[in-house]
């Protein structure tokens, strides 16, 4: 039992890690820092477009969205809690020229490590 509780709470800290880590990139319009937690695909939208990239075609693809619309603030509102099937969080990206983003994420668990499955980047107006 004690095993068990341990790797439950090991989970919800390793998500809770990875959504912090998550939300400072987008805090701060780092492409790179975020694609470190993608898997070798991700399905990403951004401003309507949705795609199944790789890693290095979804940063370039972040790195453009975050020159075009530089972040001001990235403000975090939801996000799971403990072990959850569907990991996720949900947070306002707010850029220079006051336009409000949607931002939305999931994660997948796959071994030991957690990766972002699908990202979600939408204008809010």
């Amino acid at each position: 039992m004690k095993l068990i509780l341990a790797c439950i709470f090991s989970f919800g800290l390793h998500l809770s890690d990875i959504t912090g880590e998550v939300a400072s990139a987008l805090r701060q319009g780092n492409a790179r820092d975020l694609a470190k937690h993608f898997g070798n695909t991700i399905d990403l939208t951004v401003s309507g477009k949705q795609e199944m990239y790789s890693r290095a075609q979804a940063e370039q693809v972040l790195r453009g969205f975050f020159l075009k619309n530089p972040p001001r603030s990235f403000i975090l509102k939801s996000k799971s809690t403990g072990n959850t099937a569907t990991p996720y969080g949900i947070g306002t990206y707010t850029s220079t020229a006051a336009q409000h983003f949607r931002v939305y994420f999931l994660i997948k668990k796959i071994g030991n490590q957690s990766f972002i499955q699908q990202l979600s980047i939408e204008n809010e107006s």
